[in-house]
């Protein structure tokens, strides 16, 4: 295969290089560049932006929109088989496939520039030009944005998902008979979708942006706060916006913050697994706390504590042993843990998946067989918005993934918010909507296709806090024989929410498919 990069030599950037050195290194591919020169150049200003962000916080480290010197790269005579249209003015060709990427309807920079200044959704879509034909859409993804606080780290991380992308899509259609992965036709709640207009990119405004950020920075913090509830046994377990029974909230000190809520019932009695996050340390450590039968909750108490970050103590039964899987993605591994004593005695019992910086892995045995869920974190990308799927025949593995490639890659449903639930109607996936920032609101699926061939998924409903309230996260429940026990973690100020509070989830456009599931 013989691809040719057309592009804007005074405006090279780096994820460019990067899918041109991936390509360059496939066998049997070789490389050309054809320079454009009608491009007009990006807004004033933009690495002045750059260069001050990298003064601000104190790094240099390399960015995925960094500027760059085009490679040598030997000319080619032959005709290209694939053109990527890095200008976004290339010419279709005969016998050609012409990919052109685009965020936002924009050129790739420009977009990803609009989505972070204007706090848009970044849509990233690749697009096949051929002649006489419009443009069509092979690939689009909903991506996330991790800190829009630093603009420059934030367009990396969106251009770093579109180099994924290209090469995804690239390895997509080399392989024979392989439709390219990754479309999604409603890739955002539609109340939140952003407008695939191109804006008048200016940054004249750069002054008042700045000093919208320090602001931000500045003000009492809003943080993660856990709160749980003993359900009105009249309300469907899985219907939270129809119970009006008011949740608690789980007291901190002011010195750390309570994140990723899991219940566990043994011997009568409620144990809440959560992360504790001491801002002393910056490390996440996994605590426990008893809720009583009173409805008392006992202050949190650390049982483990690793070398990385710990956090989402996902536990489950399996074999006459109780089980658990952190999340352990700073050291780049899955792993599971064995009770040795309820609740705060465990060891390792072994590594899953080494190598793989796996956000939220969610384990389920479906059928004869386990699946683990999770978000992947790619070069300069976020771990927030690309959903990756393995299998094995016993939870001791061996695990295979379903895909190289992201099984599907949308920051609105990607990332697992919980224990996953079997259900009369299908097996229901909780999942985090960070469309507009890390948390901002859940969202229920149901698994339509789980096999060794492919994964799919609808969505039947979006749940988000009223405000003053900031963002909802995980949601898990247990059965405590009576009623139901379910807990949540919200992103709120200690003054917005109070000892407790009624949450009014009313979902967004939920799926007619949800009724029945609701009243379950």
């Amino acid at each position: 295969m013989c691809v040719h990069f057309y592009y804007v030599p005074s405006e090279l950037r780096r994820w460019q290089i990067h899918v041109l050195e991936r390509l360059a290194a496939e066998p049997g591919v070789s490389i050309g560049l054809a320079a454009a020169t009608s491009r007009p150049a990006p807004p004033p200003g933009l690495d002045r932006l750059f260069a001050f962000e990298r003064l601000f916080v104190g790094r240099d480290e390399e960015t995925a929109a960094d500027r760059v010197e085009p490679p040598a790269v030997p000319s080619l005579g032959r005709a290209p088989d694939l053109v990527i249209d890095l200008a976004g003015d290339a010419p279709a060709r005969p016998g050609a496939t012409v990919l052109r990427p685009s965020i936002l309807g924009l050129p790739p920079l420009e977009g990803a520039l609009a989505a972070v200044l204007d706090g848009r959704v970044p849509v990233l879509e690749l697009e096949t030009i051929a002649p006489d034909a419009p443009p069509r859409a092979l690939a689009r993804w909903a991506v996330g944005v991790e800190d829009r606080r630093n603009t420059l780290r934030a367009v990396s991380q969106i251009l770093g998902r579109l180099a994924h992308m290209i090469l995804a899509t690239i390895d997509g259609l080399r392989r024979e008979g392989r439709e390219p992965t990754g479309f999604l036709a409603d890739a955002v709640a539609p109340a939140r979708r952003s407008a695939m207009v191109a804006p008048a990119l200016l940054i004249r405004s750069l002054e008042a942006r700045i000093a919208r950020k320090l602001d931000r920075l500045v003000r009492v913090p809003a943080d993660w706060r856990v709160m749980w509830r003993r359900r009105d046994p009249a309300t469907p377990v899985l219907a939270p916006h129809r119970d009006p029974t008011p949740f608690h909230l789980l007291p901190d000190d002011g010195g750390r913050f309570y994140a990723d809520p899991f219940l566990w019932r043994d011997a009568g009695r409620t144990w809440l697994f959560l992360e504790e996050f001491p801002y002393a340390t910056g490390r996440g450590v996994l605590s426990v706390a008893e809720i009583g039968a009173d409805g008392a909750v006992s202050t949190p108490r650390p049982f483990l504590e690793q070398s990385c970050h710990l956090s989402y103590p996902q536990i489950f039964a399996e074999g006459g042993e109780v089980w658990m899987v952190p999340e352990t993605s700073g050291r780049r591994t899955v792993e599971l843990w064995r009770a040795v004593a309820l609740p705060d005695r465990w060891e390792r019992h072994a590594v899953l998946i080494d190598d793989v910086d796996l956000g939220d892995a969610t384990i389920e045995r479906v059928g004869d067989g386990w699946w683990m869920f999770g978000t992947s974190r790619d070069l300069w990308c976020s771990s927030w918005d690309a959903l990756h799927v393995w299998h094995a025949p016993s939870l001791q593995g061996p695990w295979t993934p379903l895909d190289t490639a992201p099984v599907k890659v949308d920051v609105a449903t990607a990332r697992p918010a919980g224990r996953m639930i079997a259900t009369a109607n299908g097996l229901l996936r909780p999942v985090q909507d960070s469309s507009l920032d890390y948390g901002c609101g859940l969202a229920l699926t149901r698994v339509d296709r789980l096999d060794e061939t492919g994964f799919s998924e609808t969505v039947l409903a979006r749940f988000a806090t009223p405000k003053p309230l900031l963002g909802l996260h995980t949601w898990n429940r247990v059965a405590t024989g009576s009623a139901w026990i379910e807990t949540m973690d919200v992103f709120a100020r200690a003054a917005d929410f109070g000892a407790e509070r009624r949450l009014d989830l009313t979902p967004e456009r939920p799926s007619p498919e949800a009724a029945a599931i609701f009243e379950t």
